[in-house]
């Protein structure tokens, strides 16, 4: 129920009334992000709980947690903890249609590795060799997002500007991904 009212308070286009329906997604972007802390076992505690707390930042959104679809250690190992298809909370206007990442760390205490951009550039390519994946961002790049055809925000006050995962990982990212011809950026 969390993740329909979150949809109904933020999509433009009508719900059906099914959450079947309206909670699955066909993915066509993938959005990179990092999450500021040290574990993997401390992003998926964050993402754990259906409800928000804590960030209040993010609660005029809703009550719907954050989330991802995938967590990428430091060590580059990559875990699954949504189903693709399903929508979650992670980037805001895309949540209906794209993929969200989390590497772990980010912040100067643990900055991301080498093996997290190879990690994201093997899932990226494995997700676009199954999925119809036309477009590739970084968090941080919000006016990219929000000039994409496929951003949907009822609310222009809805908003917010995220340093994750920055230039420099997205350009590796993108570099070691740049035959699939993602836009985005």
């Amino acid at each position: 129920m969390l993740t329909e009212a979150y949809l109904a308070a933020h999509r433009t286009t009508a719900l059906s009334g099914d959450p079947a329906i309206d909670t699955h997604m066909a993915p066509r972007a993938i959005v990179l992000h990092w999450t500021g802390g040290a574990t993997a076992s401390s992003a998926w505690n964050t993402f754990a709980p259906a409800t928000l707390s804590g960030r209040a930042e993010l609660t005029k959104g809703g009550a719907l947690n954050v989330g991802a679809h995938y967590i990428v250690d430091r060590d580059g190992r990559i875990e699954r903890i949504a189903p693709e298809d399903r929508v979650v909370r992670h980037c805001i206007g895309l949540n209906h249609v794209a993929i969200g990442i989390e590497n772990v760390g980010g912040d100067p205490t643990w900055p991301l590795t080498q093996a997290q951009v190879d990690a994201d550039a093997a899932l990226v390519r494995d997700i676009a060799s199954r999925r119809p994946i036309r477009w590739l961002y970084g968090h941080s790049e919000s006016a990219a997002i929000e000039a994409s055809p496929v951003f949907e925000e009822k609310d222009p006050t809805y908003r917010n500007a995220k340093p994750d995962p920055g230039a420099a990982f997205m350009g590796k990212v993108r570099a070691a991904v740049a035959d699939l011809g993602l836009e985005g950026g």
